[in-house]
């Protein structure tokens, strides 16, 4: 029953329903390419456990301080999401970049600066600022993605007058779909920034089973070294500064 039509499905037909046309969807495409940097970027997370145990050294119950850290940083996003939100419609006439190159450029510091963190509550210090970066960005970046979506009212008009160009025709195309696209972009960057990441941080910070000197039991192992973390952490500022850059492509005006 749900096999039946995918099968009788053109390759060409599917394929179309998980690529936006950039000549057709120029900006839609440019906003879904900025967010699967930032979820590349923002990825980095996922290491948090390792961080804790290797640089912060809290060896017992980490998976505790990283649950901490999580809801510090989401209690920081909760209270910047709205606020942005608001300051957008009423102050900025609706203008989303500022706010986006902003979060960014707070992103890029975080992560930088976890680099030099040596206590658990200086990282705590850190990620109140990812969690209120994250917060601005992912409305700014939901908002940026409605705003660039195909005009189904000028699409309509112009249908009627028989005189529809090639930006008019992106409303025909299913709204629905292209935020699917939208929204399978940041499972695509998630997936990525660890894979690219998980190996990055093996070559450059293994331990090779080199044991603390100070306490020489495996419980107190660091499994990788700051250098390792360094290069992980620069890479995902470097993934922040491209989500920021990409924007700049984006042609509309007033967003």
């Amino acid at each position: 029953m749900i096999y039946d039509p995918i099968k009788a499905m053109e390759y060409e037909t599917f394929a179309a329903a998980y690529t936006v046309d950039p000549k057709t969807h120029h900006d839609f495409f440019v906003v879904t390419i900025s967010r699967t940097f930032y979820y590349m970027g923002i990825s980095v997370q996922t290491f948090f456990l390792y961080f804790v145990h290797d640089v912060i050294h809290v060896y017992d119950h980490p998976e505790a301080a990283v649950a901490i850290l999580a809801i510090v940083g989401q209690c920081a996003g909760a209270v910047t999401c709205y606020p942005v939100g608001w300051l957008s419609d009423q102050y900025m006439a609706g203008r989303r970049k500022p706010f986006v190159y902003l979060a960014c450029a707070i992103l890029i510091a975080a992560n930088l600066g976890m680099i030099w963190c040596t206590t658990l509550h200086q990282m705590m210090f850190v990620c109140i600022f990812l969690g209120a970066a994250n917060g601005m960005y992912l409305t700014m970046d939901t908002s940026l993605a409605v705003d660039t979506l195909p005009d189904r009212n000028k699409t309509t008009n112009n249908n009627s007058n028989h005189n529809m160009d090639n930006d008019d025709k992106e409303g025909e195309e299913g709204s629905a779909q292209l935020l699917g696209i939208w929204g399978v972009a940041g499972f695509v960057g998630s997936a990525l920034g660890p894979l690219l990441g998980g190996p990055l941080l093996y070559v450059f910070g293994s331990t090779s089973g080199i044991i603390s000197p100070n306490n020489a039991t495996a419980e107190n192992h660091a499994d990788y070294s700051i250098r390792g973390y360094c290069v992980l952490l620069s890479i995902s500022a470097f993934y922040f500064a491209l989500s920021a850059t990409i924007l700049f492509f984006v042609k509309r005006p007033g967003v």
